[in-house]
């Protein structure tokens, strides 16, 4: 679209996994920050962990039942991303593990936290407590459906992540490396690893509905191109 299109920035939205215990199903998250939790490498049990990941995992924590720790599975370590951007040297990429989306428009986002979203599916289906719209949360992406309470407070535990999605990291990539402007709006449509693909499932219109509200309602507030 940025080749073919007079594109002025990226929109991007969409729904996502919850990793937050503090953020509910059917809040919307626009991040500040968002990562490639994909981009790991299996580690040589006998490599001694280096500067060039960021975070480990290590399968033998999540034995169950738990023992001394020890599992064939091994560890796994999460590298950093080479961002080649308009703004950078040529040829010569910046490792990066965070790709930061437009400050000036999470300014304007911000006005969106007062803003009504919806509780219901249908006059049955409710959710217990009105949703919220938070600015400024870090994100995740990889290419992998996070069903995996365990992993999923990993994640957070590890990287303050509080959505988990399968494509804003790549979008978000694409404008940082030709210098365009980004911002990511997700709806929670589950809590990772709990509930399944049921919970999706039932609530995953009503986060939709809540995300392209919040889409919206963002557009409105952008100044003429």
């Amino acid at each position: 679209m940025i080749d073919v299109f007079n594109v002025k920035g990226i929109v991007h939205f969409g729904i996502a996994g919850n990793m937050n215990n503090s953020m509910s199903i059917g809040d919307v998250s626009i991040p500040k920050q968002i990562t490639n939790a994909g981009l790991w490498d299996w580690l040589n049990p006998d490599k001694v962990k280096g500067v060039e990941d960021i975070a480990y995992l290590d399968v033998g924590n999540y034995n169950v039942p738990k023992g001394d720790g020890d599992n064939e599975l091994g560890s796994i370590g999460y590298n950093y991303e080479q961002l080649y951007s308009v703004t950078g040297h040529i040829n010569a990429p910046q490792n990066v593990f965070w790709i930061n989306t437009t400050q000036e428009w999470l300014h304007l986002a911000a006005d969106l936290e007062k803003m009504e979203l919806s509780q219901c599916v249908n006059a049955s289906l409710c959710l217990p407590k009105k949703p919220k719209l938070v600015v400024g949360l870090k994100a995740a992406t990889a290419y992998i459906f996070v069903d995996n309470a365990a992993y999923r407070n990993f994640l957070y535990d590890t990287f303050g992540v509080s959505s988990s999605d399968m494509e804003s990291s790549a979008v978000a990539m694409t404008c940082a490396s030709n210098g365009y402007p980004i911002i990511v709006i997700r709806g929670l449509s589950d809590l990772a690893g709990e509930g399944g693909d049921n919970t999706v499932h039932k609530f995953g219109s009503l986060a939709a509905t809540n995300t392209a509200k919040a889409v919206l309602e963002f557009i409105r507030k952008l100044p003429p191109y």
